[in-house]
């Protein structure tokens, strides 16, 4: 049975942190910044390194201290890849794979129409990529976002068969 041994450590984070987080450049992990563990809540971390795409997210038990619940993350806005859960004795007690409803049309593909038929720089804060599961149709969806002078494309693309199953443009709204 896998098991982690991974600890929060809390002497460093309420030593350094400032206001309710604490943020700080790591090697291994890039941009750190660690928030939580008020009133009882667990501790919180989101690391992703410079020039990266995707960052690593960690809770830990407050009492504990142990990881409950590591995975990886879009910057923008989705939770991707397997991502396991441990209870507090650190024993591995679920795996959920994010990636499962997006099989068809995956990121890759994804990442490919974006630089490659939009034209469009990933790392641009004015390109937003989420993706969900539609509640009435039960149908996982891709939706991108971008930034056209003064108006925003919106094109949602259906995640079983690549099909673009909406493209609109709106003007921002100020």
């Amino acid at each position: 049975m896998e098991r982690t041994t991974e600890k929060f450590d809390s002497w460093k984070y309420y030593t350094h942190r400032e206001n309710d987080d604490y943020e700080f450049k790591s090697y291994l992990k890039g941009k750190v910044r660690q928030f939580g563990g008020e009133n009882g809540s667990n501790y919180f971390e989101y690391a992703k390194k410079d020039k990266e795409l995707f960052g690593t997210y960690r809770e830990y038990y407050n009492k504990s201290k142990t990881l409950k619940l590591i995975g990886k993350y879009y910057y923008n806005d989705f939770e991707s890849g397997i991502w396991k859960e441990y209870d507090e004795n650190g024993y591995l007690i679920a795996e959920y794979d994010q990636d499962a409803p997006y099989k068809n049309y995956p990121w890759e593909k994804v990442e490919k129409f974006v630089k490659e038929e939009l034209k469009l720089d990933l790392f641009d804060k004015n390109v937003s990529i989420r993706r969900y599961v539609s509640d009435k149709t039960n149908i996982p969806v891709w939706v991108i976002h971008y930034k056209v002078g003064p108006n925003i494309v919106s094109i949602k693309i259906n995640a079983n068969t690549g099909e673009i199953i909406k493209k609109g443009t709106n003007p921002i709204i100020k």
